[in-house]
């Protein structure tokens, strides 16, 4: 017994100081929520001392592999169906060709991110009589994406009937299936404009009846649009900024450090002109809290054009739209990533008259 709670101690205190060097390295619980995955792991049994006794089941230790299937419930918390099948090392005794053992646990992440509670029932199912069993146990879990992840976890199996508490350290591999994939509306074009059936009377005879026209006294040398009114062409002076964000991130990489510098200069050289920080999302997680993200991303650059290049906070508004207008709507790990962005784009315009 004293063997067991030092080796799930050592396991604790290992998984502990894994999680403070790799917390960061994981996805918002929130896109998991309502996602199956499936996995596969290795494990080690150490057996209660008291299965020495002659008239019990007798072992020492064994190894094992086997199969899991799990549900992401809510952001704090998992349900895992499992079985492992162990090759017993034989002390004397009865020849045990094999024990199967059948999980089900609850996994509980306190900060919904990588160290996780668990505990569970079991059965133990030896070639001769089966064992009811229940566990509790200590992990901690690594993502290498935002779907696929390894664990390492220490657990102890107390059995009811002999009262036998095991330990068990178990190490895999799981995927997580993206069941939440969202549909993003396509918002129709606006119809175009049809100008009423002309008229005879054109007074400014500029080829648009005056039953039409809205500008009656255009010069002769302007050309017009389809209401009378003289065409102007714009010419612009323009500027545009994207920047991208990490998954569930707001905070502004110093590799944009210098481009932001370039907009600050261009706002100081054009003072009369104000612009708009526009943040966007990727489709992971709510739309609620992606909307959330999106304003304090824009936010985030907002504040350094004012606290850093000393541009007027009523010069800049940031504007957070969530998970809409995305730059790719396809659901894989580079859209997302170009999707975690703001833009800043800047067009100034003047007036000028086409000739007819």
């Amino acid at each position: 017994m004293m063997k067991h709670k030092t080796s799930l101690l050592v396991s604790t205190l290992l998984l502990t100081q894994f999680s403070a060097v790799n917390a960061a390295d994981q996805p918002d619980a929130e896109t998991l929520v309502g996602n199956y995955y499936g996995g596969i792991h290795g494990a080690y049994m150490k057996a209660d001392n008291d299965r020495l006794d002659p008239s019990d089941n007798q072992f020492t230790r064994s190894g094992g592999i086997g199969v899991e299937l799990g549900y992401r419930l809510s952001a704090p918390v998992e349900l895992r169906l499992s079985y492992t099948r162990f090759a017993a090392e034989l002390h004397e005794g009865d020849n045990i060709q094999g024990i199967n053992k059948y999980s089900l646990d609850a996994l509980y992440f306190p900060t919904e991110q990588n160290i996780y509670v668990l505990g569970g029932v079991n059965a133990f199912d030896f070639d001769t009589d089966t064992e009811a069993a229940v566990n509790a146990g200590l992990g901690y879990r690594q993502y290498f994406t935002d779907q696929f992840a390894g664990y390492l976890e220490g657990k102890a199996n107390y059995q009811f009937e002999d009262k036998h508490t095991d330990a068990i350290a178990q190490v895999g591999l799981v995927y997580f299936f993206d069941t939440n994939e969202k549909v993003v509306a396509v918002k129709p074009e606006p119809a175009p404009y049809v100008a009423p059936a002309p008229v005879v009377v054109d007074t400014d005879k500029d080829g648009v009846v005056d039953g039409v026209d809205q500008c009656p006294a255009t010069p002769t040398t302007d050309k017009v649009d389809e209401v009378g009114c003289t065409v102007f062409e714009q010419e612009r002076l323009s500027y545009r900024l994207a920047v991208n964000f990490d998954n569930n991130k707001a905070v502004v990489k110093p590799e944009y450090y210098s481009e932001l510098s370039d907009v600050a200069a261009f706002l100081k050289q054009y003072p009369h002109v104000d612009i708009t920080v526009d943040g966007y999302t990727s489709v992971l997680g709510k739309a609620s809290y992606n909307q959330q993200l999106s304003e304090k991303r824009a936010v985030a650059v907002a504040n350094l054009l004012t606290s850093e290049y000393g541009i007027a906070s009523s010069r800049v508004t940031p504007v957070g739209h969530g998970e809409t207008n995305l730059i790719d709507s396809s659901n894989t790990a580079e859209a997302h990533k170009m999707n975690r962005r703001i833009e800043i784009n800047i067009n100034e315009t003047r007036k000028v008259a086409v000739e007819r």
